[in-house]
């Protein structure tokens, strides 16, 4: 039983000393600089960054337009002659991490059908996955050229703002408390987690089992007792073992938790 309860019971202990991820939102939100913590997604946001541009030809403009509005952001631009901007990101990015997390962030390929009498333009959008806002970045881009396309005017502009919501989260009530300490162990298998934590629980009971096993088969308690060792002085120091290794699968039951 102590082998089963004492993990379980320092773990809990762990796991509500330690923040969890609401309550430090909490914190968070009660920061007054975040009420305003509103943000312009522009193609430049992640200078020094480099975007690649390609475009089938230059009527209506659109290759025009689609370089005076990265400049007017103060984008770094490389215009390609061929519709190869994947390759070419791709073969920038397997020369250095420095290309792969700052410098190659968003990429444009224009299409247009050459029909005067109903112009179309197609717009391939390409996004890192490495910043936060690369692909609402490239969206406003995208849709600011369609927009300048069909508008016919190179001042038009859509402006794409990220403004977080903040809500804030109220006092857990008892209920709700309870059942947040008692996901952390495996009273209710609520997760994966939790499943890994029961294997890896009955395992250690297991290993801690062995000694017992060992010690009955070759006597080496009796010996012990035989010698002169008090009992208390026995059970005092296989308790302490016991324990220490316990506090090992605690350590190693919280990390899971927490991750």
């Amino acid at each position: 039983m102590g082998f089963f309860l004492i993990p379980i019971l320092l773990e809990i202990i762990a796991v509500a000393i330690v923040p969890n991820p609401k309550e430090i939102s909490t914190s968070i939100l009660q920061n007054r600089r975040y009420p305003d913590a509103k943000i312009q997604l522009i193609a430049s946001m992640y200078n020094p960054h480099t975007v690649v541009t390609y475009a089938n030809n230059n009527n209506y403009n659109i290759q025009l337009r689609l370089r005076e509005y990265l400049a007017s952001t103060n984008a770094n631009i490389d215009e390609l002659s061929s519709n190869t901007v994947m390759n070419y990101v791709l073969s920038r990015w397997n020369q250095s991490e420095d290309n792969f997390a700052n410098k190659y962030q968003l990429g444009f390929a224009l299409f247009n059908n050459l029909t005067s009498i109903s112009p179309l333009l197609t717009v391939d959008t390409f996004f890192s996955t490495v910043n936060y806002h690369g692909m609402s970045t490239s969206l406003g881009v995208a849709t600011t050229n369609l927009f300048q396309f069909y508008g016919n005017s190179s001042s038009k502009r859509i402006v794409t703002t990220n403004q977080p919501i903040l809500i804030s989260a109220g006092p857990l009530a008892g209920q709700a408390l309870f059942f947040e300490l008692i996901y952390c162990f495996d009273t209710i298998p609520v997760s994966l987690f939790n499943f890994i934590n029961g294997i890896i629980a009955s395992i250690f009971i297991s290993i801690l089992s062995l000694n017992i096993i060992r010690e009955r088969n070759s006597r080496a308690k009796n010996l012990q007792l035989l010698t002169g060792l008090s009992k208390f002085t026995y059970w005092f120091s296989n308790a302490l073992y016991d324990f220490v290794l316990c506090l090992l699968l605690c350590s190693l039951l919280t990390i899971i938790v927490k991750v």
